[in-house]
């Protein structure tokens, strides 16, 4: 009687592309670029922290610039997550402190560092502008367009206006640091700012 056939194929050389390894790199990445900054940061650094070669980061990212990039973002997920529940208006000022908290939090001061470090690489602003701003303003637009559904807003609140006084002045002091941006300036200007987007 002939034996089985119980040859296997050979496996392909290199390590393979394991989505464990990718958020060991990313997870590795964050805490580089907390702990050290943008600039300060090498790729043999990320590829030692995470256990794997240099020609592995090279396999999912261009540059070192991008493995810091989505490494910040992939960590900011779960933190920038605004619970689908309330009203609009409910919704739309959780947001709002929430952003406050976010800002003056490590993960906001990380996220600064990403700002800085990318300031002269135009394709990775563009992934900026896409990945946080313009997203994080459909959320914000969907709120605001829920909040007019109800008639909690007027019916002629423009949502991109509404946006940009609510988080305008959050942003502001991030940067200027003239004054605390905290939960009570995040509720003030809330409450300050939503009457005159109101129905009477």
């Amino acid at each position: 009687m002939k034996e089985p056939n119980t040859k296997v194929a050979p496996r392909p050389r290199g390590r393979p592309r394991s989505e464990h390894a990718r958020q060991e790199i990313l997870e590795a990445a964050y805490k580089l670029l907390r702990d050290k900054g943008f600039n300060a940061v090498g790729s043999h650094e990320i590829a030692q922290a995470a256990g794997v070669s240099s020609a592995t980061l090279y396999r999912w990212w261009k540059s070192k610039e991008e493995i810091l990039f989505d490494g910040c973002f992939e960590r900011m997920k779960p933190i920038l997550a605004i619970p689908e529940t309330g009203s609009g208006l409910t919704r739309l000022r959780r947001y709002v402190l929430r952003a406050a908290e976010f800002l003056v939090s490590e993960e906001g001061a990380v996220m600064a560092r990403v700002l800085t470090g990318i300031h002269e690489d135009r394709r990775l602003r563009q992934a900026f502008l896409e990945r946080y701003v313009k997203h994080r303003r459909q959320i914000q637009r969907r709120i605001i367009e829920d909040a007019i559904a109800s008639g909690e807003l007027k019916s002629g609140t423009d949502p991109e206006l509404l946006i940009d006084v609510l988080t305008g002045p959050l942003f502001f002091r991030w940067l200027q640091g003239h004054a605390a941006l905290d939960k009570a300036f995040a509720e003030n200007i809330f409450d300050k700012v939503i009457p005159g987007f109101q129905t009477r």
